[in-house]
């Protein structure tokens, strides 16, 4: 994706990312794992490691042809 592209997918979250920011730890754990969003965070560094689980992502689909 271009820079212009994820802008694009991204600033409409502005209102998302500070209700994430103020929620309480827990709620935000679930939205977290709900993503397949996993952070760790290295004290020795001061830096955060994301890592997401796109096949938490992946839906099947199945149709039925036939009489309703």
């Amino acid at each position: 994706m271009s820079r212009a592209e994820i802008t694009t997918l991204v600033n409409p979250l502005g209102d998302i990312t500070a209700v994430l920011r103020d929620a309480d730890p827990a709620d935000k754990a679930e939205v977290y794992r709900q993503l397949g969003l996993r952070l760790t965070y290295r004290p020795e560094t001061q830096t955060v490691r994301a890592e997401v689980d796109l096949s938490a992502h992946r839906r099947i689909f199945i149709g039925v042809r036939g009489g309703t």
